[in-house]
Order: structure tokens, then sequence, then C-alpha cells
């Protein structure tokens, strides 16, 4: 099936919804014509009045581009899915769903009538083994979410998780990598990391990310949450610490040594997680690091990492092999582009085949793309009738 011409996706972070629009050529290139952003302004443990937020933003982003109606693929984040990765025996294609069924009601934490769920294969390289990502959402949980994207007028083609949209993009942009990568994913509430080698992935949530500067600023500078996060984005740096003169401004220094704490915390579990990833996983050392994520625009965030995992570090580009039409400024693109892996991975879905296509779609939305399958026969068994009818 040729793919479509336009694809809508959009990213529901914790702080900032992202919209794009991307063009698929004659060739089949992609082509990102598009992109927009809004800030939320709630804080980010408030899930309720941040759903909310997020509908009005979103209401008001559709209005404006006069996208109602249209088709749009949007990603989870990854502290609302439960993620396991499962080794299995290689067995045959007819026993795979009743297997992965059984490991998903014993690793999934709730009732498995109570989730959406869903599952992939993943090469690992063994022709003796398989290995297996299930993901589960809470029902509930992604009803609300999707009413939210719904009520503002968008129709839900696929509902994927974010470390898994970022995968993509990584493969689909960085396929001449051998050896092992690590992305770090540094969102507002989680840290996403993503171990990725030719013949395996895997990915962990840590939580900690954006928002736990701003509420140790919040508390230290005994300000509101939002103040605090303007005053994060205005001052705020990566302390270089050792020999490095403080500024100059007192205020300055104590949030840039509020970062550092932060971050070296941070710095602490990803240790931990590389210590894991090899001991547990069979996975190799990380040979380099990208970053991507809304808060690694934190000056001196590379620098700070290179220094504590002593690896090359780089910022993830997943508009590398993708165009970008001359209507979005380049000074825009390069101040955006680490948030746009997860918006790229959904994009790719709908152009070919990525090498993870879990799909969690909620039931009603199951039910009416069902429906929308039916409705051709349906319609041409109701022709038939009436002709009938008409014969007689």
């Amino acid at each position: 099936m040729a793919a479509p011409t336009r694809i809508l996706t959009l990213s529901l972070g914790t702080q900032t919804i992202g919209l794009a629009e991307f063009n698929i050529g004659q060739n089949g290139a992609v082509v990102l014509s598009s992109y927009q952003t809004r800030e939320l302004l709630a804080d980010p443990a408030a899930d309720s009045t941040r759903i909310a937020q997020a509908n009005l933003l979103l209401k008001e982003l559709v209005q404006s581009l006069k996208l109602r109606g249209s088709k749009i693929s949007y990603a989870v984040s990854s502290q609302s899915v439960f993620t396991r990765f499962v080794k299995l025996p290689s067995v045959g294609e007819e026993q795979v769903d009743q297997i992965v069924t059984f490991e998903a009601q014993q690793n999934v934490p709730y009732p498995i009538n109570e989730v959406v769920w869903d599952y992939q294969l993943v090469d690992s390289g063994d022709p003796a083994q398989v290995e297996v990502v299930i993901v589960a959402v809470k029902a509930d949980l992604l009803d609300d979410i999707n009413d939210a994207v719904e009520s503002s007028g968008l129709k839900t083609t696929i509902v994927d998780v974010a470390p898994m949209a970022v995968y993509n993009a990584f493969r689909y942009n960085y396929s001449d990598l051998g050896g092992c990568s690590l992305i770090i994913d540094i969102g507002s509430r989680s840290t996403n990391l993503i171990f990725i080698e030719p013949h395996k992935v895997f990915s962990r949530s840590i939580p900690n990310g954006g928002s736990a500067i701003t509420q140790a600023i919040a508390k230290d500078f005994g300000e509101p949450f939002g103040v605090a996060e303007e005053r994060k984005k205005r001052d705020g740096f990566v302390s270089l610490g050792g020999a490095y003169a403080e500024p100059e401004d007192p205020d300055v220094a104590r949030v840039s040594k509020m970062i550092r704490n932060t971050m070296t915390r941070l710095h602490a579990e990803i240790a931990r997680s590389i210590q894991f990833y090899r001991a547990q996983q069979g996975g190799a050392q990380p040979e380099r690091i990208f970053l991507c994520g809304g808060s690694t625009t934190l000056p001196y965030m590379r620098e700070f990492f290179t220094e504590k995992l002593q690896l090359p570090v780089e910022f993830f580009n997943p508009l590398r092999n993708v165009a970008v039409a001359g209507g979005i400024s380049a000074e825009e693109i390069s101040r955006s582009a680490h948030r746009l892996g997860e918006l790229v991975g959904l994009a790719l879905r709908g152009t070919s085949e990525c090498p993870m296509e879990m799909n969690l779609q909620p039931k009603k939305v199951v039910r009416r793309h069902e429906l929308a399958k039916r409705r051709p026969y349906i319609i041409l068994a109701g022709i038939v009738v009436l002709a009938l009818m008409a014969g007689w």
C-alpha cells in the first residue's frame, strides 16, 4: 500500500506538546514541513491538571492550523507505560502469541483485562533465542489521554511508546553505526535510557528529569514552580565544578550548583543502569552517547556527561536523513532538533516498515477502525438487499 503523502505526529511531553507535519515525496523521502510547540504551565506532578491543559493547547493548535478531522499518531510517555524485555526459546510462529500472552499475564503488574498491551519480537542475533518487548498501559489512563487528543478534533491512528519511537528514529538516521550506542533522553519527569546494538535494544526509565531541578530551585528560593522554571531557563547551566570560577551573581551560582547536584544523582543512576545492562542483559559497554530531550538544552550538559562517562557525547539528530521544508527556519530547527526524535519516529511508522511497530490503541479506537473496515461490505450488502427487493 502506498504511503500517505501527509502525516501528522504528536509528542505529549509533561511540560511540552509538539505537533509536526511530514510530507512524503515521490521517491519516499520524508520531509518535515511544519513544527509547532506549546508549553504546559502546570507542575508536572499534577497529572489531572496536565491532561486538561494539554487538551486546551491541542484545541488551540488544531483550530489555528485547521487540522480538525485529521489523523494523528502520538506516543505515550515512558512513566505511563510498563515495559518488560523477556527472553524466550525460539518457537514456531503459531506458539508465539500463546507464550507471550502467558508472559504478559505473569509480568504486567495489573490484571490483564485492565490494560492495553502489545508486544514486539526483537532480533537477538541468536537463532536459539527470541527476545520480546512487552508494553502495557492502564486502560483508563490511556482513555483519558486519548480523549484529550480526540476531543481536540483529531483522530487517533497509532499510539506508540516514546522510547520506541525514538529508537525507530535512531535506526533510520544512524544505520551506519556499529557497536553499542546509548541514548540519554532527559525529559521533565523521567530520563529514558535506550541501549542500541546491531542485534539488540534495551530501554530503562529513571524517575529523574528536568522538573527535579525546578523543584529544587523552587524549594531553595521559596518560589512557585512556574517562577522557578523561568529562573532555570534564564539563569541555569550545569556548573563545571573544580577549578572553574563561579559566576559573579550569587543566585546564578546557586542555581548552577543545584543543577549539577541533580545531574550528578542522575549520572549515578545511569552508571548503575549501564552495569545492569552489561551484567543482566548481556550487553556491550556503550561506545558513544547521544543526548536528547528538552532538558538537554541547559548549557554545559554535554560537557558534564563527557566528563562523567568518559565517552564521546553528541546531540541526537533525528533529522540527519530527514529533509526540512524551506518554510522552517534553520535557527528553529537547530534549537529544537533534539526534541524531534519521537515525532520523526512516529512519522516513519506511516512510511515504511520500522524495527519497532507496537500500537497501544484504546479499545474504542480499535472498534472504530474495525467498523470502518467493514463499512464498505455493509453498504454493499445493503445495496444488494435493496436491489433484490426492487426486483421482487
